[in-house]
Formats: structure tokens, C-alpha cells, sequence
């Protein structure tokens, strides 16, 4: 589990291709990567991936097949930067929201626009059945980062991003038609699976 606070950003040194799945290796700052061990979980922009052959500013994950398919890592290439957040601990503070590294479908980003020091984004979901789950106010993890939506209109939503979020992820590269993973609040699924099979 995560708390979909990111920690720092990752560069993807290289991507080698496994008759179909992915091989990447990513650098990041060392003090971050000296505090991974090799079979740690990792959150990659909303990705639960598996962290081996640890450097000393290195580290590499697979990505399978199933992973390619249902998030943006088809994108991933040279250079290409990434959120990162290590897996909650239990004596950690929750300060965003439970993140279960389980990508649900992808979006792409509809508007970008400064708002006084903030940023204002819009996203369209790629997959309509997932829409029902992102309601104005509630959670949403969007590459990994937790936020609050602001509004949800059929199968778009919008949120607010903050100067510190703004200049500590990947968003600050984010333009017109990016795609992102989307991870919806795992209560909801949960809630309707319930009252779904309730006598």
C-alpha cells in the first residue's frame, strides 16, 4: 500500500524489451535508493512494481505484459521521468490516501491552466466504467499522486494542484494530451461490491 504522497522523481536510464514485457532501469537521488533492498515494492506512477539489482543511484523493475496494457508504460522510453513513493509502513502517517499500487485505467489530460499560484488540470477517462467512481470531493490517484477532486462531469474530472505538488512531481511536464494511470478510491469498489451481493 501507499499513502500517494510522492517522494522523489525517478529517470529512466534504459528500457529492455523480454519477448513482449519490459525491463527498466531508473536512477534516482542516492539517498533514496540506498534505503531500497532488493524485493521492496515501488510505487512507478501508480505502479506497484518490485525494486532488484540495486546500485548505488540504480535500480531496476519488470514490467509484465498485463501492466503494459492497462497503463501508460508504453510511453516509457530514454529520459523519461516518473513518480516514486516506497510502500507504507505501518508506523507511517497517512497524509494522503490509502493507494494500492493497482492501476484501473489511463486518462489524458483535457486542460492546463495557472490559477493564480496553482495549476488546474482536466483529465477525460479512458474507460467509461470507472467513471461512476470519481465524485467532486472524493479521492483520486492520478501517476501516483493523491488528490481531491474538484468536479466530476460524465466521464471528466478536474483538480487543483498546488505549488509544492506542481514543482515535486512529474505533473510539471504534463501538457494538452498527456496520459496518465488512474487509480480510483479502492472504498468505493469495495462499498459496491457489498451492496452488490447483499441479500
Amino acid at each position: 500500500m501507499f499513502t500517494g504522497l510522492i517522494q522523489k522523481i525517478a529517470v529512466v536510464e534504459s528500457i529492455n524489451s523480454h519477448h513482449g514485457d519490459i525491463q527498466a532501469i531508473l536512477s534516482a537521488e542516492k539517498d533514496f535508493v540506498s534505503s531500497l533492498r532488493d524485493g521492496d515494492s515501488l510505487s512507478i506512477n501508480g505502479v506497484c512494481l518490485t525494486v532488484y539489482n540495486i546500485g548505488s543511484d540504480k535500480f531496476s523493475v519488470d514490467i509484465s505484459n498485463e501492466t503494459l496494457d492497462v497503463t501508460n508504460f508504453t510511453q516509457l522510453n530514454t529520459g523519461y521521468k516518473v513518480n516514486i513513493e516506497r510502500a507504507l509502513r505501518l508506523s507511517d502517517r497517512l497524509g494522503g490516501h490509502l493507494v494500492s499500487g493497482h492501476v484501473d485505467c489511463m486518462a489524458q489530460v483535457t486542460e492546463l491552466y495557472e490559477d493564480s499560484r496553482s495549476y488546474r488540470l482536466g483529465f477525460e477517462i479512458h474507460n467509461d466504467f470507472y467513471s461512476k467512481y470519481i465524485v467532486k470531493k472524493g479521492s483520486i490517484c492520478v501517476d501516483g499522486i493523491s488528490l481531491t477532486v474538484n468536479n466530476d462531469l460524465e466521464n471528466s474530472f478536474f483538480v487543483n494542484i498546488i505549488p509544492f505538488t506542481w514543482e515535486n512531481t512529474i505533473m510539471k511536464y504534463y501538457k494538452v494530451g498527456t496520459v496518465v494511470n488512474i487509480e480510483v478510491d479502492r472504498i468505493a469498489l469495495h462499498v459496491e461490491k457489498l451492496l452488490m451481493t447483499k441479500d
